[in-house]
């Protein structure tokens, strides 16, 4: 197979992962979320609480962006904002108690997505692929700060 059908390897997956990702939403009761408010979600899973910029970089989607998506979320009551004690320009975003139902749905769906992805390779072939993957995008934006949401 060519190295020339990265770019359009890629986008596949993306657009493939996005259509599964959308099918889980949907057959769990979650469908009024978009996979951009799964991605929002998904972070603060991981991370509890975290400043809304930083939420920005790990999706990388921009402020204003983020915000129209937070507000819905903030709106089915999964998610809260609150301005930072020491700072008021910082914005805090943390799951709300009805979030925490969703939680276990939300890992559910990782779980089987990313099993779905990864069927056929072995341990040392996720790492692999992971880290030329990693080198690709660090090409692209050499600037980028890479925040593993999986961690």
């Amino acid at each position: 197979m060519s190295p020339r059908m990265v770019i359009y390897l890629i986008s596949r997956i993306r657009d493939e992962f996005h259509k599964h990702l959308n099918q889980e939403l949907k057959e769990k009761n979650l469908s009024p979320l978009t996979t951009s408010h799964a991605d929002i979600l998904f972070a603060l899973v991981k991370k509890n609480k975290a400043q809304m910029q930083d939420i920005a970089k790990m999706i990388n989607r921009d402020k204003s962006t983020l915000t129209a998506l937070v507000d819905k979320l903030e709106v089915l009551g999964l998610v809260a904002r609150t301005k930072d004690s020491e700072d008021q320009r910082i914005i805090h975003l943390e799951l709300t108690p009805k979030a925490d139902s969703v939680r276990p749905v939300l890992l559910g769906i990782s779980r089987s997505l990313l099993g779905n992805l990864y069927r056929g390779f072995t341990e040392s072939e996720k790492k692999e692929l992971v880290r030329l993957l990693m080198k690709l995008y660090q090409n692209q934006n050499p600037e980028s700060v890479t925040v593993d949401l999986l961690q």
